[in-house]
C-alpha cells in the first residue's frame, strides 16, 4: 500500500496536511512549536488526545486514543481529502497518526520530506490551549468500527509464532539501560530492529511480524515500512510499559 507521499506530489485540493511534531508529552511546548511555524494550511496535532491517551499502567504509558475523536477530529479537518501527516526527521509522532488511520481504514499518507527539509511555505499560528480542550467535544457514545486484524494483544503477544519486532534503541532491549519504564528488559523472543533503521529504508526480516517499542510510538516508522512493504505486521499498542505491568517477572534481558 502507499504510505508515503513526495511534497512534489502534493495537491491542495486532494490532500490536507496535519502536522504531527510534538514534544513527548508537553502540550505547551509542543504548541509553541506550532504557533511558531510550521507549514502553510497544516492542522496542528496535539499528543492528547488525538494521538494517544492518557498514562494507564494497565493499558501502558500512551494508550490508544478514544477512536471515536480521532474519527470526528480527522473527519473534521481533512473535510473530505486525503490526510498527509508530517513530522520531524527520524520522528514518530506523523506514522503513529497514520497508524491510527489504518485503524479506522482512512486512507493517510506520510509526507517523505521530515519539517526541516520541506521546502512547501511556512507561517506562524495563533491556536490557543483552549482551541485543543474543546477537542474533547469531539468524544462520540458511539465508537467507529476498528480494524482489529492490526492490533495484537497482549494475549497474542504471549503466544504468537510471528516475528515479534522491538523498536527500541539496543541497550533498552538488552536490557543495559532503562531511561523510562520501571524495569529494564524486553518481552520474551522478540528480535531487536531499533526504529531509526527504516529511514535508511530498511526492513526487519519477517514475513509477519508483530511490532512493539516503549508504549506504542516509536514502533509506528516500523509498521508503516512493513505496511507500506505489503508485509503483514500488527502493533501492539500497550507496548513494554504494559508487558511489564502484567509480566514483571517474564522478561529477558541481554
Amino acid at each position: 500500500m502507499q504510505v508515503w507521499i513526495d511534497e512534489e506530489e502534493m495537491d491542495y485540493s486532494k490532500h490536507q496536511l496535519f502536522d504531527c511534531r510534538n514534544v513527548m508529552d508537553d502540550l505547551e511546548k509542543s504548541l509553541a512549536a506550532y504557533n511558531e511555524q510550521h507549514i502553510e494550511h497544516a492542522i496542528f496535532v496535539p499528543g492528547y488526545p488525538v494521538l494517544y491517551d492518557k498514562n494507564k499502567p494497565e493499558e501502558g504509558r500512551h494508550p490508544l486514543p478514544d477512536m471515536a475523536l480521532v474519527k470526528s477530529f480527522i473527519d473534521q479537518y481533512s473535510a473530505g481529502r486525503i490526510p498527509v501527516a508530517y513530522d520531524v526527521a527520524k520522528g514518530f509522532m506523523a506514522t503513529r497518526f497514520f497508524f491510527l488511520c489504518d485503524l479506522l481504514d482512512i486512507n493517510c499518507l506520510v509526507l517523505k520530506q521530515s519539517y526541516d527539509e520541506s521546502t512547501i511555505a511556512k507561517t506562524s499560528g495563533n491556536l490557543r490551549m483552549e482551541d485543543i480542550r474543546q477537542l474533547e467535544a469531539l468524544r462520540n457514545s458511539e465508537q467507529p468500527r476498528i480494524n482489529q486484524d492490526l492490533i495484537a494483544s497482549r494475549d497474542e503477544v504471549r503466544h504468537t509464532t510471528a516475528t515479534l519486532v522491538d523498536a527500541r534503541a539496543n541497550k533498552r532491549f538488552l536490557g543495559e539501560e532503562e531511561p523510562i519504564d520501571v524495569q529494564p528488559g524486553r518481552i520474551p523472543g522478540a528480535v531487536n530492529f531499533p526504529y531509526e533503521k527504516v529511514f535508511d529504508d530498511q526492513l526487519p526480516a519477517a514475513d509477519t511480524a508483530i511490532v512493539y517499542c516503549g508504549s506504542g510510538l516509536s514502533a509506528t516508522p516500523v509498521y508503516a515500512a512493513l505496511r507500506a512493504a505489503d508485509q503483514k505486521v500488527k502493533l501492539y499498542p500497550g507496548s513494554y510499559s504494559e508487558w511489564i505491568f502484567h509480566h514483571p517477572e517474564d522478561i529477558e534481558r541481554g
